[in-house]
């Protein structure tokens, strides 16, 4: 897949949320002629922005200050729910231990994306996710993990 495709008419906004700069603009840079990006440096500044936004799709760091990406999650979930309406997450971690995947499966992820991300797989496990109805916790297949990653198997 080509980041110099037209942009679509009508995207899926979708939520990066990452302390690093430099994989927020990264992300925003490789997403933006697919998908409408939004970007928050924290937890905390994540669900304030989704008190103001209707994300379709958020892509969360595991490992940030203040608030982790599993609370972020349930928080970012919560209000969605309480919205009506459902949110795919994918968890980005550079670390991603069978614990990790464990708490992911339990959040209902669609996925995971190991740092450094394949920009490939990446547009595409976030294309194939929203073709499909949102997955449910019974459902949940972590995507994008390569074979050479940390990742129990």
């Amino acid at each position: 897949m080509s980041t110099t495709a037209e942009p679509i008419a009508n995207p899926h906004t979708i939520l990066v949320v990452d302390d690093h700069e430099g994989v927020r603009v990264t992300l925003a840079f490789l997403l933006d002629r697919t998908y409408r990006v939004i970007a928050a440096e924290s937890g905390p500044r994540a669900i304030a922005l989704a008190g103001e936004e209707n994300f379709e799709g958020a892509l969360i760091d595991l490992h940030m200050p203040v608030m982790d990406g599993f609370e972020t999650c349930q928080r970012l979930q919560a209000q969605a729910a309480a919205a009506g309406r459902t949110l795919r997450v994918w968890f980005m971690s550079a670390a991603f231990t069978a614990e990790a995947r464990r708490r992911t499966e339990e959040l209902g992820a669609v996925g995971v994306f190991t740092k450094p991300f394949d920009h490939d797989q990446l547009l595409d496990g976030l294309k194939l996710a929203f073709l499909s109805p949102p997955t449910s916790v019974s459902s949940v297949e972590c995507i994008a993990i390569p074979a050479e990653s940390n990742a129990p198997q």
